[in-house]
């Protein structure tokens, strides 16, 4: 097995392939592009979800939510 692994890393030859003419290509764009779609709506929802946990709780007066962030550590009011 350690042959084997070090045969196919060791591998030196030339595949035939220029890294001159060879390029990423359209496939690799839209690969970005949909992980950047992702990154934005994931960052939204984010947002959003820490907005709400920012909202005092059923009964809990904005006094009580304020006193509660004013405690936790790294908590920015």
């Amino acid at each position: 097995m350690h042959e084997l692994v070090l045969a196919l890393a060791g591998s030196t030859e030339n595949r035939g392939l220029d890294p001159n003419i060879v390029k990423p290509g359209w496939i690799a764009l839209g690969v970005v592009a949909a992980l950047a779609v992702a990154l934005f709506f994931l960052s939204r929802s984010f947002v959003k979800q820490t907005r709400k946990a920012r909202r005092p709780w059923e009964g809990e007066t904005e006094a009580d939510a304020a006193e509660k962030r004013r405690t936790i550590p790294g908590s920015t009011d």
